[in-house]
């Protein structure tokens, strides 16, 4: 603050000046009974019983729910979620994610001892090599060798990649009936 000509201001009016234009209340915390200021914005809130989240906590630890807070918090059928949208998950992703396609996956990576049949790279101490499990038929057009053992072999990340992608496939498929009929 700028001083006044001919005024000297003392510490007591600095602290009554500062006081006049802080705006709020001061509160005793319901749990510790420590005192805490508050802003009106907060006091309007309801958030002047407690002088921390912690002391909220402990003060709200063991107390007993009502009825309407526990129907709330049960876990709820996904039809009843806001974000559901009619069970949308496209079918190959559920498979991709099944237990089924998972033990495929592990057993074709035992069968090729974990190396890419492709250009025989392992993972070493030194070195770190992912392994996928690729499916030599087509896993959208194949459905009945989705789970066979022969129809996967493992390739390194750079190997698998190189290979034909289901778009790809797709428009092989399609050519190769047009030649024939």
């Amino acid at each position: 603050m700028a001083q006044l000509k001919g005024y000297e201001q003392t510490q007591e009016h600095k602290d009554n000046i500062s006081k006049s234009l802080k705006k709020g209340s001061y509160f005793n915390c319901v749990e510790c009974g420590s005192e805490f200021w508050r802003k009106p914005n907060e006091i309007k809130k309801g958030n002047n019983k407690f002088c921390c989240k912690a002391c909220y906590l402990k003060w709200q630890k063991g107390k007993p729910r009502s009825e309407e807070f526990k129907s709330k918090c049960k876990a709820k059928v996904p039809e009843q979620n806001g974000n559901w949208k009619g069970g949308i998950t496209p079918i190959n992703s559920k498979i991709r994610k099944s237990d089924e396609y998972k033990i495929w996956r592990e057993s074709v990576f035992e069968r090729d001892d974990w190396t890419c049949q492709k250009c025989g790279a392992r993972s070493k101490k030194d070195t770190k090599v992912i392994i996928e499990a690729h499916h030599i038929k087509p896993f959208a057009t194949s459905i009945n060798l989705r789970f066979n053992i022969d129809n996967g072999i493992t390739l390194c990340k750079q190997c698998h990649y190189k290979e034909p992608k289901g778009r790809e496939i797709l428009k092989n498929i399609k050519q190769e009936l047009k030649t024939t009929c």
